[in-house]
């Protein structure tokens, strides 16, 4: 029984700690400072996810890939999205994502909560946005 108690703890207080920290995401992006999106990542060199955080920085044209394996990665923004690989995903319980940065032969497929999916898609393809008038 305690440990089915246990399990019940922490799933509740993941999902407590997951919306706090995406309205905290959602304020500081709005208020035009940087955030840290925890992410899963691969391509086509790298046929295994690896876990890591978008660093986004609202206004820049890039957004940083940073992982323990890999180190760190600068994406472009400004590219285009597409379909995720559903029969790959690191893990069923975060939406995946396949971004193909401007330039580049294969897409970096990204895999976030689902709540922080429109944060990403947004800095990623339209960076200006985000960015507060006479910021730049």
């Amino acid at each position: 029984m305690g440990e089915f108690i246990g399990e019940l703890t922490a799933l509740f207080a993941d999902g407590f700690y997951r919306t706090w920290h995406v309205a905290r995401t959602r304020r500081r992006l709005a208020a035009g400072r940087p955030v840290r999106v925890p992410c899963s990542a691969r391509s086509e060199r790298q046929p295994d996810y690896v876990n890591g955080s978008l660093r986004i920085r609202p206004g820049t044209d890039t957004v940083a890939l940073v992982t323990r394996d890999t180190g760190r990665c600068e994406l472009p923004a400004g590219g285009t999205f597409h379909e995720p690989e559903p029969d790959t995903w690191h893990s069923p319980d975060w939406a995946a994502t396949a971004y193909r940065p401007p330039g580049a032969d294969e897409p970096v497929y990204l895999q976030v909560d689902s709540r922080y999916l429109p944060m990403v898609h947004v800095a990623l393809a339209d960076p200006a946005s985000q960015s507060k008038p006479g910021a730049r």
